[in-house]
């Protein structure tokens, strides 16, 4: 099975980037001895490649102003590039490279198959009407598979499969009574939009007693935010960690005690930051945002959410664990993203690939266009 994963640039730096390559090494190895390859295309030759080492990667570099003669470029690489590797699936991760993939396949008549697998919520994503040139969809949340569902697309056609986290036998214990709260942070810093950093400083300036926050990551809003926590005298309470390419060895060997992670932002894809701080036993707090917070979190089991925005009920959450209304088992928590282990993500994806559906390039249009 040749699989190629087509996608813009990207930093190498995020959750994505983690589960695309955890992905491509698993499907390379037995039992599905796939041939993966990874196809960026790019306006220039910056993007940071350290995270691709080991995977056969290919792209197409132009820095045309103009977007449709750009685009005509990277189809006409991208065409030629298939013709000759001859895949049986193209895996595009974002709207923009399920259209260049089609108007490649349409040029080639190559029979492979396209699925979409978009990160982020295509109601926050430039070009998302683009997802419908796929053949099927891998939908990374229930929140995408409604969006897909609200832009035409057959039920059929979409397959929900999660992200997957890897098992681990750490258990971050919760801070004793007496003991300072500790809260923790880890992801992009973006003051507003996404991220929403300043909701979490607003919600945390509200909340009264002992407790410290961790901030693990780093982003263009780095100083902007830590302006604004000194702002609400917050200074003296955060600690900036950041970026580590392992945040979890920051929190096990500097941090040690959780009492919970914290999530503000006004949209995501499927927050894997969720899934690993429950792997090790830490609860979290999270605005349901649209999408994946919902899929993850279970009330009262392991964590908490929020209505998206409401810096009030945050505080509110924040609060009732420091002085104990809320509690949750920290040895408990990790069996309560089963579903989300890899082992049985591996097992579904396998089931959707092997064999993979076959698309003609004679018919006029694929399932997933007939709309």
């Amino acid at each position: 099975m040749k699989i190629v994963f087509i996608g813009e640039a990207i930093s190498g730096f995020g959750g994505m980037e983690t589960v695309i390559r955890n992905v491509i090494k698993k499907l390379n190895s037995p039992p599905y001895n796939a041939h993966c390859k990874i196809f960026f295309t790019c306006r220039h030759n910056k993007m940071d490649t350290s995270w691709l080492n080991g995977f056969d990667t290919h792209f197409s570099l132009s820095n045309i102003c103009f977007s449709p003669l750009r685009r005509a470029k990277h189809i006409h690489t991208i065409a030629r590039w298939i013709a000759q590797e001859q895949p049986d699936i193209v895996i595009a991760i974002d709207p923009l490279s399920c259209f260049l993939a089609r108007k490649a396949r349409d040029k080639t008549r190559a029979p492979f198959t396209i699925f979409s697998w978009p990160h982020f919520s295509l109601d926050h994503k430039k070009h998302a009407q683009h997802i419908l040139c796929a053949d099927y969809h891998l939908a990374i949340s229930t929140g995408i598979r409604q969006q897909l569902i609200k832009r035409g697309v057959q039920e059929k056609y979409i397959h929900v499969i999660y992200n997957p986290v890897e098992k681990t036998s750490i258990v971050t214990p919760a801070p004793t009574q007496g003991e300072i709260a500790t809260f923790i942070y880890v992801g992009r810093l973006k003051f507003e939009g996404q991220k929403r950093i300043k909701d979490l400083l607003d919600g945390l300036s509200r909340v009264p007693g002992r407790w410290k926050l961790h901030i693990i990551g780093d982003g263009s809003d780095r100083e902007r935010c830590k302006s604004y926590a000194q702002e609400l005298c917050l200074d003296n309470r955060i600690c900036w960690h950041g970026w580590h390419s392992d945040p979890w060895r920051v929190v096990q060997e500097e941090i040690g005690k959780v009492t919970a992670l914290l999530l503000t932002s006004s949209f995501e894809g499927f927050p894997m930051t969720l899934l690993e701080a429950m792997a090790r036993g830490i609860p979290c707090i999270s605005a349901d945002c649209i999408s994946g917070p919902a899929d993850i979190i279970k009330p009262g089991v392991n964590g908490y959410l929020y209505p998206a925005g409401e810096v009030a009920e945050l505080s509110a959450t924040v609060s009732a664990m420091i002085n104990g209304e809320k509690t949750l088992d920290h040895g408990s928590i990790a069996s309560s993203i089963e579903p989300f282990y890899a082992d049985n993500y591996y097992r579904r994806l396998s089931d959707i690939l092997y064999p993979a559906p076959v698309i003609t390039p004679e018919c006029p249009s694929a399932p997933g266009q007939s709309r």
